[in-house]
């Protein structure tokens, strides 16, 4: 008798186990779809971003007033506004080359990209996963690059053809 009841506990133990094991499992692999779900969708909210910001790129040049401003600032900077070489939409190289950027902010935790896109004065188009921060206060404090190539090079930026989606590719470790 007391046999059979060793044998009942060890089933019911085992029985326990067995579905806590199973009720584990599931959650798990429903915790790693939520993760995966919400990667995904925050990857096509930046490459929306791309989508839309590349157009209003490719249309500011030095004409437009946004970019005047911060030249202005650049160029004739004041007490209470420096921004050194960098402004809200312009970098400006030591050569006079230029870059009128847009920039989004990932996260920190290397989870999702930042998201630099640029325009040079040279005409080419540029993209970085860098983490630059929001209004390039991560570079701010840098000596200005000498051209757009030093730039490239410091900030591992690659160059693009300014419409594909090659320019959400990863640059930066």
């Amino acid at each position: 008798m007391k046999a059979g009841g060793l044998k009942r506990q060890a089933r019911q133990s085992g029985g326990v186990g067995r579905k806590l094991l199973i009720g584990l499992g599931v959650f798990l692999s429903l915790l790693v779809l939520f993760v995966v779900y919400q990667y995904w969708m925050l990857q096509r909210v930046r490459a929306k971003w791309m989508e839309t910001d590349l157009p209003k790129l490719a249309i500011l040049t030095t004409n437009d007033p946004v970019i005047q401003r911060d030249l202005n600032y650049i160029f004739n900077p004041t007490p209470n506004v420096n921004f050194g070489w960098t402004g809200e939409h312009v970098l400006m190289m030591t050569n006079e080359e230029y870059l009128i950027y847009e920039f989004r902010h990932g996260y920190n935790i290397g989870t999702l990209d930042h998201l630099f896109l640029a325009h040079g004065s040279n005409g080419r188009w540029y993209y970085s996963t860098y983490h630059f921060c929001s209004q390039m206060a991560g570079v701010r404090g840098d000596d200005p690059p000498g051209s757009i190539a030093e730039f490239t090079n410091r900030y591992s930026v690659r160059e693009f053809d300014g419409k594909s989606k090659v320019c959400l590719s990863h640059t930066w470790p």
